[in-house]
């Protein structure tokens, strides 16, 4: 399966052996056990390829050995495994150099799930490499600004612009209203990827995508909220890799709370497009989310935000941008009204002839540096937010 015969565990939790044993038999391993300072002299003069690690309670250590043995032996695969599986941990240990994590007490499916996508890795190296498309995340500061309105009709505005496939990520996983939002009865779902066997290659995601009449292909929430729980960072950035590799564009529509899953959908994004009104609570969440994007290394390059009009605030926009530290990429009006049909009805923005959709056409040119369409003459959304101090009046 791509490994050569051994996995070698360093840890002390209770029950871990049972599960690794009978796990590791079942692909052909024998597993062996270590603690966790015992594991640069193990390897010592060994050709071993798959180890794992907890970090315990002496987590800041056990990531330092993790980084030391990553530098040392970089075709090594680690996977570390931790009781705290929270954002902060699995960041911590995929910047220390492992390749995977877990979470512990540990579960044998879990474990089955990491030795097939590590094992995939080593032997299909292309299945890690870069891909030409573009992934780009909307996260909304908070609830009710229409975030997933704004990544449903972008997605439908670049396929309309480009010609380009472009695919649609709902990772708003307890949720999942992109396929309410399209009238969609989808057979397959990102649990798809949780539940898979065996390898999850181009052709397996492929099964995995529902196809919208108008030409853009989505990949769905799981029906059942409990399936919430099997998606995690791995299974997130696996999907989002091969996307790159099959769409010119992948649009990612994420929960509000930032967890394994939307972790992976920043890691993995070209563009990050955080969605906010001007308001007091808004501002103050974006500006958050921005400063947590750049703690977590993201180039800043990468970050930008939007203004949403879909709930007026009484921040002025010039406070905004000091607050945020950036001018904002784009204004996207409120139209209610027309969001509310759309969405009742099932269907994208696409013929419909409003400041919506030309606001999303624009977006959709600033996104790929095509033309953008000639402008109208400033009208009074532009006036009030960018008028007499930038103050946005309602």
């Amino acid at each position: 399966m791509g490994f050569e015969g051994i996995l070698l565990w360093a840890g002390e939790t209770a029950g871990v052996r049972e599960v690794l044993a009978a796990t590791a038999a079942e692909f052909g391993l024998e597993a062996e056990f270590c603690r966790p300072e015992e594991l640069p002299g193990v390897l010592q003069g060994r050709a071993l390829d798959l180890i794992g690690i907890e970090l315990g309670a002496d987590a800041a250590r056990r990531l330092a050995l993790v980084q030391q043995l990553h530098r040392r032996f970089p075709r090594l695969t680690i996977l570390a495994a931790a009781a705290d599986a929270g954002v902060a941990s699995i960041q911590a240990a995929l910047e220390a150099g492992a390749n995977d994590f877990l979470s512990l007490p540990l579960a044998p499916q879990e474990l089955r799930k990491a030795l097939i996508r590590s094992a995939q890795a080593r032997l299909d190296p292309s299945a890690s490499r870069e891909g030409d498309g573009d992934v780009v995340t909307i996260y909304g500061a908070r609830g009710g600004l229409g975030a997933t309105t704004l990544a449903v009709n972008l997605a439908f505005r670049l396929h309309g612009m480009t010609g380009a496939e472009v695919a649609v990520v709902d990772l708003d996983i307890q949720r999942g209203d992109v396929a309410t939002f399209l009238n969609l009865s989808p057979v397959n779902s990102l649990g798809a990827l949780a539940a898979a066997p065996g390898r999850v290659d181009d052709a397996f995601l492929a099964g995995t995508l529902t196809r919208h009449p108008d030409g853009v292909s989505v990949l769905t929430a799981p029906p059942g909220i409990e399936e919430a729980e099997t998606i995690g960072h791995a299974e997130v950035s696996l999907a989002l890799r091969l996307l790159r590799r099959q769409f010119a564009q992948t649009i990612v529509d994420t929960a509000r709370t930032i967890t394994g899953a939307t972790l992976a959908a920043f890691e993995e994004s070209q563009r990050i497009l955080v969605l906010t009104d001007l308001s007091v609570p808004g501002v103050r969440a974006a500006h958050r989310v921005v400063e947590l994007l750049l703690r977590l290394n993201t180039p800043s390059e990468r970050v930008e935000w939007l203004v949403a009009e879909a709930v007026p605030g009484p921040v002025p926009l010039v406070d905004a941008v000091r607050a945020i530290g950036r001018e904002p990429l784009h204004v996207i009006p409120r139209e209610a009204a027309t969001v509310r049909s759309a969405i009742n009805e099932g269907t994208p923005l696409n013929g419909n002839k409003s400041a919506l959709t030309a606001s999303l056409t624009e977006l959709a040119a600033k996104l790929t540096g095509l033309p953008a369409p000639a402008k109208p003459v400033a009208g009074p959304l532009l006036r009030r937010l960018f008028g007499r101090g930038g103050r946005a009046h309602t």
